[in-house]
């Protein structure tokens, strides 16, 4: 049985904290070191999986976290407004069952990633 615990689902996607001595750990983005006195933000994951217990967390700065933000923010805009061109539409093909040959699926704009069937 699998069981998963995250930040996530508490609510939160990172945790704010503030260095209180020189970390190990540098922003996964920029490698910038966090000295005392630094805000950074933590992301950390737990895991249960046969009896045993797994954990990583990452850390990123103020800066790049916040670079992250507005991206996002951007991207779910673009993809409301995308217009699909030709130019950037592919077709997936997928195996027909009990046979070695591949028929179209659907075409995916590589631009927004919508699913055009």
């Amino acid at each position: 049985m699998i069981g998963f615990i995250s930040n996530w689902e508490r609510g939160s996607l990172m945790k704010r904290l503030i260095a209180g001595k020189k970390l190990k750990h540098q922003c996964i983005y920029c490698n910038k070191e966090i000295i005392k006195g630094d805000v950074y933000y933590r992301h950390r994951e737990v895991f249960e999986e046969d009896e045993m217990i797994f954990a990583w967390q990452y850390v990123v700065c103020p800066k790049c976290k916040y670079k992250e933000e507005l991206h996002r923010k951007r991207f779910e805009k673009f993809t409301k407004k995308c217009i699909h061109p030709q130019k950037f539409i592919v077709t997936k093909y997928r195996y027909i069952p009990g046979e070695s040959v591949k028929e179209p699926d659907s075409d995916i704009c590589t631009l927004c990633g919508k699913i055009m069937i």
